[in-house]
Formats: structure tokens, C-alpha cells, sequence
């Protein structure tokens, strides 16, 4: 991940994705799901990062992240994707980088576009058909949100500043997942 150091400021949110390179999937099977969250876990440490939402798709992922400190997210992201490369080379006997270009990352400055990144990141496997509820998706923080799985990889105290507890985020995003399947019709 090449960045300036400059762009990522202690206390503030930031929306970091990538895509895989061409028609490469990023996440083959449950196996390289699991060892890309025990890098997240391992290079992610909750005194330096507060994670808000992620989502591993097959072929891209997104993290909305709080950097609590002074180290910048970019030296962790660089870690998490070296080692997860180095795994997915190792094992399909590819070489050189899995990714479409350098990691894309925004600063998310106002709570309402927090909020909606939130959902955006949590409805991607829904959008994407390979669940009908964001619930079903096993590679997201989207249950540490509605209180179903308890895990580092989500700061539920940021959750719970915006909704009082679990069941009014989920309401909202049945709503959601609801109005899109609706959309789909419309659309037809």
C-alpha cells in the first residue's frame, strides 16, 4: 500500500478497498478467508485501530477504520496484504502482486457518510446475490453489529454511539435489503 504517511490523521475514519487483479479471486475458498482475519487480528490491534465495518468479497474487500494513534493504518494494511499475498502465491503457485493497483483509501469526515459506508460495506455480499441477508455473510463485522458474534475485528462501542443496541441497526438494514430487492423488480 503506498501512501504518505501525511494523509491519515490520528482520530479520524478512513474507507480503505482494493480489487483483485484482473479475473483473480482474492478469497478461493473458506481457508483464505480465515487467514486473511487472523492477519487482520494479528496487525490490527485495538489500541492503534478501532475497525467500524468490513466485508471480504471474493474478488475486493473494504475496511472503514479508526486510527486511534499515531501509527498510521497504511503500515498495518501493508502487513496484512504482504503476508496474505505471500500465503496466496504460496499456495496457487502464482507470483508478483494479486492486486489491480495500489490500495484506494477516503477519509470519511462527516457521520452520516460513516453511517452509510457502514451499510454499503455490510451490503455488498446482498448486492453481489451471494446472500439475501447481510446476516448470512460469514467474511463481514456485520454480526458483531447485530450482536450475533463477538470478535476484536469490530468496536462496538462506535455501533453502539449511533444505535442504541443491536436490533436498530438490523432493523435498518432489513429495511435496506428490502428496498433493494424491491429496486430489482422496478428495475425489471
Amino acid at each position: 500500500m503506498r501512501v504518505k504517511a501525511v494523509e491519515f490523521i490520528s482520530a479520524c475514519y478512513y474507507h480503505i478497498y482494493n480489487h483483485a487483479s484482473q479475473s483473480l479471486l482474492l478469497f478461493r475458498d473458506a481457508e483464505d478467508y480465515r487467514k486473511c482475519l487472523s492477519l487482520m487480528t494479528k496487525y490490527l490491534d485495538s489500541t492503534s485501530f478501532s475497525m467500524v465495518a468490513f466485508c471480504l468479497m471474493p474478488n475486493h474487500y473494504h475496511f472503514l477504520i479508526r486510527q486511534n494513534g499515531e501509527y498510521p493504518i497504511y503500515q498495518s494494511m501493508s502487513k496484512i496484504w504482504f503476508s496474505y499475498s505471500m500465503y496466496y502465491n504460496g499456495k496457487y503457485g502464482g507470483k508478483g502482486s494479486i492486486f489491480a493497483g495500489k490500495t484506494q483509501h477516503k477519509h470519511v469526515d462527516k457521520d452520516i457518510y460513516l453511517l452509510r459506508l457502514s451499510a454499503y460495506i455490510h451490503q455488498n455480499p446482498v448486492s453481489a446475490g451471494f446472500v439475501k441477508s447481510p446476516e448470512d455473510w460469514e467474511w463481514s463485522n456485520y454480526q458483531e453489529w447485530i450482536g450475533l458474534r463477538h470478535t476484536q475485528l469490530c468496536d462496538e462501542s462506535i455501533c453502539r454511539a449511533y444505535f442504541k443496541d443491536a436490533s436498530s441497526y438490523r432493523e435498518i438494514m432489513e429495511k435496506i435489503t428490502a428496498l433493494k430487492h424491491i429496486e430489482k423488480y422496478l428495475l425489471d
